[in-house]
C-alpha cells in the first residue's frame, strides 16, 4: 500500500528521465483531456442546475450563479485546448473546483440552509475531482482546498446552520474526498504502469528495428538498412548543398587470409574493418555490408579518396598478423562514384555505376598494393562521366 501510495503521489515522477522524457508529451495530453472533461460534466451540470432550478422556482441569484459556472466551465474548456503546460492545466482544474465550491457557501450563506440540491452539488464536486489525471499530491491540495471553503465558512456562521446540517455535510465531504483520493490514486498507479510498459515496449522495438538492420558479425548496417535510409539522406545531404558519394568495396586477399589464417582471424579483419570506417564516418555516413568481404560506403566528405585511404592504414595498423599472415596484407579495392548537388538519379542507377567502377579497380588490384585502390567516378543527370583516379 505504501508502495502505491508513494507511486501515486506526483503524477509525473517516473523511474527514470528517459521514461519521464517519453511520458512529457503523453501526460499533457492527458491532463488536457482531463480539464477538458472536467469542465464539460459541470457545464452540463451547472447548466441543468439552472433549469432545475427555474421549474423549482428557486431566487434568481441561484440560477444566475448556476448560469455563470457554466459559462465559466466552457471558457476553462477551451483555454485547456490552448494551453501546453501540466501545471497550468492543474491550476485551470483546480480554480474551476474552487469557484464551484465557493459559490455553493454563498448560496447557501444567502438562503441560510444547505438544501439537498447543495448537498448533492458539494459531493459531486469531489466525485468529479478524479476527471483530471493528477496525482495524489495534487488530487489532496484540491479536495483540501474544497474541504476547508466549506468546513471554515459554516463554522464561521454556525449559528445560521443546524447541528445536523453541519455534521451531515461533513460526513457527505469526508467520504466523498475518501473515495476520490483513492481512485485518484488508484488511476494513477495504474496509468504511470501504462506508461511504464508503453515505453518499455518502444523501446524493444526499436532494438530490434535496430538489431534487424546490423549485421550480427561486424556490427555494420545492412542491405535493408541501406535501401530504406538511401534516398532519405540523400535528399538531406543535397538539401544541404553537399555532394555524397556512394562506393562498393571488397578486400583483396580476403580469401588467401581465410585460408592460411583460418575463419577467426578473418572475421577480426571484417571487424576491424567495420570499427574504423564507422570511426571515421562517424554522423556523415554509413558502412554496409553486403555480404562476405565486400562492403558498401554512403557518406559525404570534402576528400572521399583520402577517407577510404586513411581508414585502410588504420585497418592494417590495427591488425597483428603472423607467420604466413604478415605476407598477405589487407587491400581495399573501391568502385567510387559521387552525386554532386542538382543530380538526381534512382539509387538502382548509382548502384550499378559503382558496381561498373569497382570492376574496374578490381582489374588493375595487383598494380595498388600500398595504397587503397580506388577508382572515382563523378556523376551527371544522365550518369555518365569520365573516371577519376
Amino acid at each position: 500500500m505504501l508502495k502505491q501510495l508513494r507511486e501515486a503521489w506526483c503524477a509525473t515522477r517516473f523511474s527514470s528521465a528517459e521514461v519521464a522524457m517519453f511520458a512529457h508529451g503523453i501526460t499533457l495530453e492527458e491532463a488536457r483531456r482531463g480539464v477538458t472533461l472536467l469542465s464539460m460534466v459541470l457545464m452540463w451540470i451547472f447548466g441543468v442546475s439552472a433549469l432545475l432550478f427555474h421549474f423549482l422556482h428557486y431566487g434568481n441569484h441561484t440560477i444566475y450563479t448556476c448560469i455563470l459556472l457554466s459559462v465559466l466551465s466552457g471558457h476553462i474548456m477551451l483555454s485547456a485546448r490552448v494551453t501546453r503546460e501540466s501545471a497550468t492545466l492543474y491550476m485551470l482544474g483546480t480554480t474551476l473546483l474552487m469557484i464551484s465550491g465557493t459559490a455553493f457557501v454563498l448560496l447557501a450563506h444567502r438562503s441560510g440552509e444547505f438544501n439537498q440540491v447543495l448537498f448533492s452539488s458539494t459531493a459531486l464536486l469531489f466525485m468529479v475531482a478524479p476527471l483530471v489525471p493528477w496525482g495524489l499530491r495534487e488530487a489532496l491540495l484540491v479536495t483540501g482546498l474544497i474541504y476547508l471553503t466549506f468546513t471554515v465558512s459554516t463554522l464561521a456562521s454556525y449559528q445560521r446552520f443546524d447541528a445536523e446540517t453541519l455534521w451531515s455535510l461533513q460526513f457527505i465531504m469526508l467520504s466523498a474526498g475518501l473515495i476520490s483520493l483513492l481512485l485518484v490514486t488508484r488511476n494513477t498507479c495504474v496509468r504511470k504502469a501504462d506508461l511504464q510498459t508503453r515505453f518499455e515496449l518502444v523501446q524493444a522495438n526499436r532494438r530490434m528495428s535496430h538489431l534487424s538492420n546490423k549485421d550480427p558479425l561486424t556490427g555494420a548496417w545492412n542491405r535493408r538498412f541501406l535501401k530504406n535510409v538511401f534516398d532519405l539522406r540523400a535528399q538531406e545531404w543535397h538539401t544541404d548543398g553537399k555532394t555524397f558519394h556512394f562506393a562498393y568495396f571488397d578486400l583483396d586477399n580476403f580469401k588467401p587470409i581465410n585460408d592460411s589464417c583460418g575463419h577467426e582471424y578473418g572475421d577480426e579483419v571484417l571487424r576491424s574493418v567495420s570499427l574504423h570506417f564507422a570511426l571515421a564516418l562517424g554522423e556523415s555516413g554509413y558502412l554496409v555490408r553486403m555480404g562476405g568481404d565486400e562492403f558498401a560506403l554512403l557518406f559525404t566528405a570534402d576528400a572521399p579518396e583520402q577517407l577510404i585511404e586513411d581508414c585502410l592504414q588504420a585497418i592494417r595498423a590495427d591488425l597483428r598478423p603472423s607467420g604466413q599472415c604478415r605476407r598477405l596484407p589487407v587491400g581495399l579495392s573501391v568502385g567510387l562514384v559521387s552525386v554532386p548537388v542538382g543530380v538526381h538519379l534512382p539509387q538502382d542507377s548509382i548502384y550499378r555505376e559503382a558496381d561498373e567502377v569497382l570492376y574496374q579497380a578490381k582489374a588493375r588490384k595487383h598494380l595498388m598494393r600500398e595504397t587503397a585502390n580506388i577508382v572515382r567516378r563523378t556523376l551527371d543527370s544522365i550518369g555518365h562521366a569520365q573516371p577519376a583516379g
